[in-house]
């Protein structure tokens, strides 16, 4: 690793243009999918396995998304009950639970990755396919570099979706009616 920069009239720019572009496109992804039933983290869940081909366990993707295995079953048995992935027993390791996306969940997917599509095209509609491609390169490399970098010993990202999927589940509107006022 690089020593850090010690040029102090040098501000962040990067990071924060590509924080608040995350910000911006996880709105706007959350926006798309809704309709659907889905938040942003339980669309890219079904993406990532979708795209994987094979079932993937919870250890697994908790990794792939820098989420602790609690956080990611959480998400997952919300998936499991709205019938969109299925969890069945590893044949050699009874304890492993390996995630695959059922009909129904494909077909969401497909209709939200059309939405989604559309936000990159809009996102891009300036530039042309050849810059989109180095765009996606760039941001492939500089998270491989981070990845390599900062968060080569796997930990979890303590801040992720989970927390708000469970606020969400807790601030549903017919869970708000079962609750005394005082608790709303």
């Amino acid at each position: 690793m690089r020593p850090a920069n010690t040029d102090s009239s040098r501000v962040p720019e990067i990071c924060h243009a590509v924080a608040r572009l995350d910000r911006a496109v996880n709105a706007a992804i959350a926006r798309q999918v809704a309709p659907f039933g889905l938040t942003t983290l339980q669309y890219t869940i079904l993406s990532v396995l979708q795209r994987h081909g094979t079932p993937l366990s919870n250890a697994q993707l908790a990794r792939r998304m820098h989420m602790r295995p609690q956080s990611m079953a959480e998400v997952l048995d919300a998936l499991e009950a709205k019938g969109l992935l299925k969890r069945e027993a590893h044949p050699n390791h009874g304890r492993l639970l390996p995630a695959r996306v059922m009909a129904k969940g494909r077909r969401i997917l497909a209709a939200c990755d059309k939405a989604v599509i559309d936000i990159e095209d809009k996102m891009f509609e300036a530039y042309s396919p050849a810059r989109r491609k180095v765009f996606v390169t760039m941001a492939r490399a500089a998270l491989s570099t981070v990845r390599a970098n900062y968060l080569s010993d796997e930990s979890p990202i303590v801040l992720d979706d989970a927390r708000r999927e469970r606020r969400h589940r807790r601030s549903t509107p017919e869970r708000l009616q079962s609750q005394p006022p005082h608790e709303r």
